[in-house]
């Protein structure tokens, strides 16, 4: 009897301590090394695992020195989360608010800017654009592989 509520307490401690998160297949059309035509901008998205993808972005100067890096995970779930660490800060987080085939837009309308992320794959390339909620202030990123 006392190895069985043993058993039961580590089974019922496991359960406590798993993750939330489920693997997002459904976004591992982000996977891999992307990068703008001018090689200014790289991110690089790891495979679905354990309920999270991994991303990091980097920004490079004129001579091809790292200006700026930013690191980012994606909670699986339902709704995902997007949890952006800027230069190692953070993190801000976005909750998804759509999803469609090889598109997810994640928002936070706390946040100072950007308030709104969107990814979009097209074939071979896929775009990042953030911007405000309404619209403003759009800035796109668009990224072939590396």
């Amino acid at each position: 009897m006392k190895r069985a509520l043993i058993a039961l307490a580590l089974v019922a401690s496991s359960a406590i301590a798993a993750p939330i998160a489920h693997a997002d297949e459904g976004l591992k059309w982000m996977t891999g090394c992307w990068r703008t035509a001018d090689k200014s901008y790289k991110e690089i998205w790891s495979k679905p695992e354990a309920g999270f993808l991994f991303g990091y972005a980097l920004t490079y100067d004129e001579t091809g020195a790292v200006s700026f890096f930013e690191q980012s995970r994606i909670d699986g779930g339902a709704p995902a989360v997007f949890n952006a660490y800027p230069g190692g800060f953070g993190p801000s987080e976005f909750t998804e608010v759509s999803r469609a085939k090889n598109t997810v837009t994640f928002e936070n309308g706390r946040h100072d800017y950007p308030q709104r992320i969107t990814y979009t794959r097209k074939g071979s390339r896929m775009s990042a654009t953030i911007s405000l909620l309404n619209g403003a202030r759009a800035n796109t990123w668009e990224f072939r592989r590396c």
